[in-house]
């Protein structure tokens, strides 16, 4: 069962792009460094200041958030090959950083002790994970800047299209998500009340621009819900 799972291991990094120069050899080296878990839909994975760790998405998807005051805001939503992580020794320590799976995920991670060993032995891995969280950093930031001018129909046309672009399946003409989202996670990611958001999501199936199956949003009419997230009135 250990070499089924270190075959497993392997596997996925050797089909995710931060390891793509590295020989056989060495990705099984670095899986042997990994920890890696099953986690289920809608867990939470609140970052331990005390046990430092980097964590590496194999497969599934997460919600990056802060929270303040007992309020969320959407920092990214993160697919296959992203990174997250927090080191204790910096930023704010009053700002709680959390993730929250979207479907069931696949996540390896390892301590920063681990990690300072791993770059010691791979430097252009050490490379390549500092060029894709700053990658991350900046599109959250984007983010954030972007959407914070925006009325809520604009902002939710702009969260359907990143979900579209990063996280859909074609479906019937149109492009379905491929977990579910509720009304309460789309207001948490877009940071409007639930209520606010009813009556945009009501608004756009009305146009028939969405629908919603089996719980799963369908975008059906992408040229409209771009119109609306680059400020314009209804088509």
């Amino acid at each position: 069962m250990a070499g089924n799972n270190q075959a497993n291991k392997v596997w996925y990094l050797r089909h995710l792009d931060l390891f793509l120069s590295l020989t056989d050899a060495e990705i099984e080296e670095i899986a042997r460094v990994l920890d890696d878990h099953p986690i289920p839909v809608g867990a939470e994975l609140i970052h331990d200041r005390h046990r430092e760790r980097i964590y590496l998405i194999k497969t599934g998807a997460v919600r990056l958030y802060t929270e303040e005051q007992g309020q969320q805001a959407t920092l990214a939503l993160l697919g296959p090959g992203r990174l997250f992580g927090l080191s204790g020794s910096f930023g704010n320590d009053n700002l709680v950083i959390g993730a929250v799976t979207l479907e069931p995920t696949y996540i390896c991670f390892a301590t920063l002790p681990k990690l300072l060993s791993l770059f010691g032995q791979f430097p252009e891995v050490m490379t390549r994970m500092t060029q894709a969280l700053a990658e991350q950093i900046f599109m959250a930031e984007t983010w954030i800047e972007r959407t914070s001018a925006m009325s809520p129909r604009a902002r939710l046309a702009a969260l359907l299209l990143d979900l579209c672009a990063d996280f859909c399946e074609p479906f019937e003409g149109g492009y379905r998500v491929k977990f579910r989202v509720t009304q309460a996670d789309l207001a948490r990611m877009i940071n409007v009340t639930r209520e606010t958001v009813s009556r945009v999501v009501a608004d756009f199936m009305r146009a028939g621009w969405i629908e919603r199956r089996d719980g799963r949003l369908l975008i059906r009419d992408q040229a409209a819900i771009k119109h609306i997230a680059s400020g314009g009135e209804d088509v």
